[in-house]
């Protein structure tokens, strides 16, 4: 065909044989030429080459031009003609009851029992209905159900789906975005078009075709939430441009959207009144009501529903349902709007509305008054008598009925159906939730949630220090998503309100929080008036930030207040979005999508600022590959099913996001309790880099210290001891000459029993010092401690040569001193106030039993020579312990969130959270490779670039620093691919000569898997 067309073109068209094509010679000169691309008959792009400056056009340009004009029209013709062939050869095979039968559309569900399919594929084959809309299923599920189906049919089934918020809105297992009212909270509507273009491409995968979708209602505040939700808002130009920008994206992918006014049974009992429907005009159709539906007609939307749209005649009182008239569906739709599309009536309303209850004259009356698809009818089989009967003795309506199928058949070509394929099962789920449409559900929550006030400046929280948080969520239990993403920013009191009777003692049990986050949740929309007044009370004596997870009108009850967020939903992904909104790490841009109130009107939004703190995503949003990392979990339970620890935490941070946090395995190998991302970990060296190192920089900056100085200089106490020559490089290189570790412990012990002299099994002012559950150090331990460090041995070495690498403890005993004489006060509390606060990691600390309770730590040891107990909460290093957990090598504790934060900052260079920590420049001096014959930094150690056996991923950049520790711990920072990794994990439970880890290389091996999803060659 297409070689037949081309050669009547080429003889028919051009008075002269065709001359190539030749490109100007000459700048500035030569022709214009549009180039069309078409696919069917539509037109994809436009390029042009510089025109002719002076002067007609050549010849050649001319016959160029109008041969790809002809070529390109000639295409179009050869795929209208399939479709025409097609529709005709199909048509023609079909009887006057095979007809009628392609007007029903027949409800289906995977879920029916097999006594209700069999009933379903009798149907199917007795009465050949054109069409099903699916109303329950998995995607699984529907498409073995569907793929039957199809097969078995004699025409190819449109199938049909209620999915105005996406497939979830039917089908399990897949996604639902935010519903319309959120959607009319968005300022950008390229976004709603990407929404209809991604639900599109999740209907093609499962075999569907229409989309019952958008509801172009306009919303006047008269229905009860949730209803509220399923309108795009109040304004007419809005919801029109809205319901315009979805139709589009839906239709771009070949699925055909069929506009719809929202059931409302309450009103639809009421045709009497104006109050019924969407009630507008006929000779006036550009009324509010209709406007948006007029919009999408004009714009080429596919079908419309006619059923709860209803119209009064001039001069008339009585409202008209649409879907029952003639006038409206030929007269309004077919002529005054010159819509070509598709009109649908739902038979239960009609049945209603008509009080026709003889079998098939409802469904008769819908297709004589113009409907092309009925659905869900009630007899088929009376029903195609009825219509056939009525064909037969009416030209005009078997003129109506050949018009409807063959618009029905052109449907069906236009959406793919000249040619079957089955449904592809395979890797279906992750096609329908795929990483892309997750991205799109957050980035569009983001863009709909709605900063309505903030003249106190409360949001984003400007900071962390002196502030006590609690959240209140009304209507919710305390185990919600809200309350979990608000704690990975702060620590939080969180109390429940789900009935008036928990109000009592509220003002008592919140005295000591300084800001109050108040979730209010659909379920308290019974007593929104009874929580009015406590929040106004609250308000009095605390900084109140109130986020509203429902219906938008409630807000007039507490408009008021300084700090207000309309979020439109609770669903989890609107939770967890608002609670990083109001930290800063996301931005909320949304607008009121109706009035409420003279204070809060259509269109008044706040964009919301950044502050440079963690975001909580997926892989992907960071350019990593989610299907590679699965495997880090896989190395997770061997490590757990190798007993190389009961238990273990990882956290992968890429470009300022949380993309990866997994928790696996248990507390103690009994599987008891298991590890959560609140789990709190002994972080043993980890210490060295997250503790003490962060005061050596800061005294290094302050110039309260030269590291190139001896450190005598600023101790004079080890002037007259064997380490007067020691410079503060040499310690924090390892290149000192320390010993790795002397056991000190043992000095305290006699005879295996602790000594009286130095422990007791209660505390008091003379023993102050934990060591374990019911064991205490005398206060003088650390000034011991201090005068055995002085008199310890060194490593012996050559004369007149400097000392080479190793690892050592040693030399951070002495770092702590300084830094608690130079800092004048204990060097936990100076990194309390200084960094973990202000950074709001809350769980980041030495003495772990002092804020939490034991049950959120994870025992280390099972200690037989020392301690002779379990610890928990207590450092595992037993030099450490001794110096009252608080040590420059050991003690610090925290869980991988918070370690997390602490990297970040490294990675930024010294700023987190709006905050500047250090100079840019000191993180670049303590990260610098010191010396060529050693990897390690000033403090921090460095990777073995290459090497298989070096402590970090073989992938990992020259620029990574980091640390690991003892208890199986570790935490690496790589500038150049900006990345966080932690693993840590318990391995030394119940006994630290377990080198599981170690030997199973569990945390590098986690570390290349990490990389292998950044870097697609790498395996």
């Amino acid at each position: 065909m297409r070689k037949k067309v081309l050669a009547n073109f080429h003889q028919n068209s051009l008075a002269a044989p065709f001359p190539p094509f030749e490109a100007p010679r000459e700048e500035g000169s030569g022709y214009s030429l549009i180039l069309l691309v078409s696919r069917g008959a539509s037109l994809r792009g436009i390029a042009s080459i510089p025109a002719r400056p002076a002067g007609r056009p050549g010849r050649r340009a001319y016959h160029f031009i109008l041969f790809l004009l002809l070529f390109f029209i000639a295409i179009s013709g050869v795929a209208q003609n399939r479709k025409t062939q097609w529709v005709d050869s199909v048509f023609q095979t079909l009887t006057t009851s095979e007809k009628i039968g392609q007007l029903f559309m027949l409800p289906i569900s995977a879920y029916s029992n097999s006594t209700e399919k069999a009933l379903l594929q009798d149907q199917l084959k007795k009465y050949k209905p054109g069409s099903v809309l699916i109303t329950k299923g998995g995607p699984i599920t529907h498409s073995l159900l569907l793929n039957k189906l199809q097969s078995d049919s004699k025409v190819p089934l449109l199938a049909a789906i209620n999915a105005e918020w996406g497939l979830g809105q039917t089908l399990d297992s897949t996604l639902s975005f935010p519903k319309p009212l959120a959607l009319g909270a968005i300022k950008n509507d390229s976004l709603i078009f990407e929404l209809g273009q991604e639900i599109g491409n999740e209907m093609k995968a499962l075999g569907l075709h229409m989309n019952f979708s958008p509801n172009a209602d306009i919303d006047v505040n008269e229905d009860l939430y949730p209803a509220t939700l399923r309108y795009f808002g109040d304004n007419k130009k809005r919801v029109a441009a809205k319901s315009i920008q979805f139709m589009k994206g839906l239709q771009s992918t070949g699925a055909i959207a069929i506009a719809k006014h929202l059931a409302n049974p309450k009103k639809d009992r009421h045709l009497a009144t104006k109050d019924s429907s969407v009630v507008f005009d006929a000779n006036q159709i550009d009324t509010v009501g209709f406007f948006p539906y007029q919009k999408l007609i004009t714009e080429g939307v596919g079908g419309i529903i006619t059923s709860h749209l209803d119209f009064v005649l001039l001069g008339k009182k009585k409202p008209v349902p649409a879907s029952i008239s003639e006038l409206f569906l030929s007269g309004v739709i077919r002529e005054k709007l010159n819509f070509n599309g598709l009109t649908l009536a739902e038979l239960p309303y009609l049945k209603r509305v008509t009080g026709k209850s003889r079998k098939g004259e409802a469904e008769k009356l819908a297709f004589a008054v113009g409907n092309d698809i009925i659905i869900q009818p009630e007899n088929i089989q009376a029903a195609i008598k009825k219509i056939s009967k009525a064909v037969k003795n009416d030209k005009k309506l078997l003129a109506q009925l050949n018009a409807s199928v063959k618009k029905i058949l052109a449907a069906k070509f236009d959406v793919g159906l000249s040619s079957r394929r089955p449904i592809v099962t395979d890797s279906l789920l992750a096609t329908v939730n795929s990483p892309k449409a997750l991205l799109l559900q957050a980035k569009l929550v983001r863009a709909s949630s709605t900063l309505i006030k903030n003249s106190s400046a409360l949001v984003p929280i400007p900071s962390f220090e002196h502030q006590k948080f609690a959240s209140i969520s009304f209507g919710k239990s305390e185990d919600n998503e809200f309350n979990h993403y608000l704690s990975k920013y702060a620590s939080f009191q969180k109390i429940a309100v789900t009935i008036l009777t928990d109000t009592l003692q509220l003002n008592q049990k919140l005295k000591e929080a300084t800001v109050i986050i108040v979730g209010l949740f659909p379920a308290a929309k019974g007593f929104m008036l009874q929580i009015a007044p406590i929040l106004e009370k609250l308000s009095q004596k605390h900084s109140i930030i109130i986020c509203g997870f429902g219906d938008p009108e409630d807000l007039k009850f507490v408009s008021h207040h300084s700090t207000l967020f309309a979020t439109y939903s609770d669903d989890d992904i609107s939770q967890k979005i608002m609670a990083q909104i109001i930290f800063g790490a996301q931005q909320s841009d949304g607008v009121l999508p109706l009035s409420i109130t003279d204070s809060l009107f259509f269109g008044k939004g706040i964009q919301s600022q950044l502050k440079d703190r963690f975001s909580y995503s997926i892989p992907e949003d960071a350019g990593m590959d989610a299907s590679k990392l699965v495997k880090i979990r896989t190395i997770m339970q061997e490590a757990i099913d190798n007993g190389a620890t009961p238990g273990c935490q990882v956290l992968v941070a890429k470009d300022g996001k949380v993309v990866y946090e997994q928790s696996a395995g248990f507390f103690t190998y009994d599987k008891k309790i298991p590890v959560t991302e609140e789990t709190i970990y002994d972080l043993a060296s980890v210490t060295k880099v997250a503790a003490t190192l962060q005061t050596v920089m800061f005294m290094q900056e302050k110039g309260l210290i030269d590291i190139n100085k001896k450190v005598s200089v600023y101790l004079p106490e080890l002037k007259d001891s064997n380490k007067k020559d020691f410079t503060i490089k040499d310690i924090l290189t390892h290149q000192a000459g320390l010993w790795p570790f002397l056991p000190f412990w043992t000095q305290t012990v006699k005879d295996s029993t602790l000594m009286n002299k130095y422990y007791q099994t209660k505390q008091s002012d003379d023993y102050p010092f934990p060591v374990a559950d019911s064991l205490f150090a005398h206060k003088t331990m650390k000034d011991s401690l201090w005068q055995w460090i002085i008199k310890a041995k060194v490593r012996e070495k050559p004369t007149r040569t400097v000392f080479d690498y190793r690892y050592s403890d040693m030399g951070f005993y002495m770092l702590q001193h300084l830094a608690e004489k130079l800092l004048n006060q204990p060097m936990n509390v100076f990194l309390e106030q200084n960094i973990y606060e202000p950074l709001g990691a809350y769980t980041m600390g030495y003495l772990p039993r002092d804020k939490f309770a034991a049950s959120r730590i994870a025992p280390t040891e099972n200690d037989k020579l020392f301690r002779r107990r379990l610890l928990v909460g207590y450092v595992h290093d037993q030099g450490a312990a001794m110096h009252g957990g608080v040590a420059g090598h050991a003690g610090l504790f925290g869980s991988a969130n918070d370690l997390a934060k602490l990297g970040q900052m490294w990675l930024n260079k010294g700023t987190y959270g709006g905050q500047k920590f250090f100079e840019p420049k000191t993180f670049e001096l303590f990260t610098t490779k010191q010396f060529k014959d050693s990897r390690r930094g000033l403090g921090w150690d460095k990777p073995v670039l290459g090497d298989p056996a070096g402590p970090t991923s073989v992938y990992a950049s020259a620029k990574t620093f980091g640390h690991t520790g003892f208890t199986g711990t570790c935490i690496w920072v790589d500038p150049e691919f900006n990345l966080v990794y932690i693993f840590l994990s318990n391995r030394v439970y119940p006994d630290m000569t377990n080198n599981k880890i170690l030997n199973g290389n569990i945390r590098p091996r986690i570390q290349d898997v990490i990389y292998q999803s950044i870097l697609p060659n790498k395996k």
